[in-house]
């Protein structure tokens, strides 16, 4: 008899039909905000790709999981486990990882001064709650160098939580018949979760420095980074509390099938990660955290070859706009 980690989630049983088809409709919701964001071309970044195409797949995973709840044959198909348990255990890494390229542009705005705001992200977004700094106000160049290749660590080091998380899961079926692989299973889900937690607290403890030490960060971009850090930490905390629970068979009873134990799941893995959705996507992400269309695309400073080049396209775009507004001008007095 093997003694395997319980899936997180449990089994799909019929209690799960209702959260799943609400949880469905929600994500289904979220998606007219997304259409919405990706309309509006002053709110679209693509700093936010990666949790469009989470949330499109969480509608995938939930019409999954109600089919699943009254379907016998897909509740135990091993497949379908396989896939619940990897965007489970990977979707909230996604959205932490996520987080790196929001805070870079927090950081690196602001450091800019008065002489070289022009290049920022935050310059290129209209309406950004990052403004021109006052004239005089000095450029944090070696600040801004180290808040960069921080943010180039981090975003790799996210990697140390997806390929325990993938290897663990994607052959979590087989775990069933196998100890070896159920106690190798049980290991890289710890490993994978407690280093997401451990990279989302240094990341807030680089936002709480940046709160102290950087006079022009944005407090509204601070206030809300660190709102959507909590929910993904509330998600890695439920996650190594309840991984302790081992089942001899997910046909079998198991602690995590229990009505209470359903509720904590859906409240504090699932809503978490839905209200991360809608807390990047009902407000404008792009303007909060002055990220442009491509976020810090920058690996260094621009040269003066490159900043003469920028300033002569830039003035060539504001000649034909004032040159088509002209235009319209005449027409209207004509």
């Amino acid at each position: 008899m093997v003694d395997l980690p319980a899936p997180i989630g449990g089994t799909v049983l019929s209690s799960d039909f209702a959260p799943a088809v609400v949880f469905a409709a929600l994500y289904g919701l979220l998606a007219l905000l997304i259409a919405y964001r990706l309309y509006d071309r002053r709110s679209r970044t693509t700093l936010l790709i990666g949790s469009i195409i989470f949330s499109v797949e969480r509608i995938v995973i939930f019409s999954l999981r109600a089919s699943q709840a009254r379907n016998d044959a897909m509740r135990y198909s091993g497949g379908l486990l396989n896939y619940m348990q990897v965007s489970f255990g990977l979707g909230f890494v996604g959205l932490a990882g996520e987080l790196v390229g929001l805070l870079r542009c927090l950081l690196v705005n602001a450091t800019y001064g008065s002489e070289t705001f022009a290049q920022s992200p935050a310059a290129m977004t209209k309406g950004c709650v990052t403004g021109p700094p006052p004239e005089g106000t000095p450029d944090l160049k070696s600040t801004r160098f180290a808040a960069r290749r921080f943010a180039d660590v981090a975003g790799f080091a996210f990697l140390a939580a997806t390929v325990p998380g993938i290897i663990a899961n994607a052959d979590f079926s087989k775990a069933q018949n196998d100890q070896d692989q159920a106690d190798k299973t049980a290991r890289l889900r710890y490993a994978s979760t407690a280093t997401v937690l451990g990279f989302i607290l240094v990341l807030f403890a680089i936002v709480m420095w940046g709160r102290m030490r950087l006079s022009r960060i944005s407090r509204r971009g601070v206030g809300v980074i660190l709102l959507l850090m909590s929910l993904l930490a509330t998600v890695a905390i439920y996650r190594l509390i309840v991984m302790r629970f081992k089942t001899t068979s997910i046909r079998e009873f198991s602690p995590l099938n229990s009505p209470g134990s359903k509720a904590t799941f859906y409240v504090f893995h699932m809503l978490p990660e839905w209200l991360f959705g809608l807390i990047v996507f009902g407000g404008n992400s792009r303007q909060t955290f002055g990220t442009g269309r491509w976020g810090d695309w920058r690996s260094r400073d621009e040269t003066e070859k490159e900043k003469a080049l920028r300033e002569k396209k830039k003035a060539e775009s504001d000649n034909k706009k004032a040159e088509l507004n002209e235009k319209k001008r005449i027409e209207q007095v004509e």
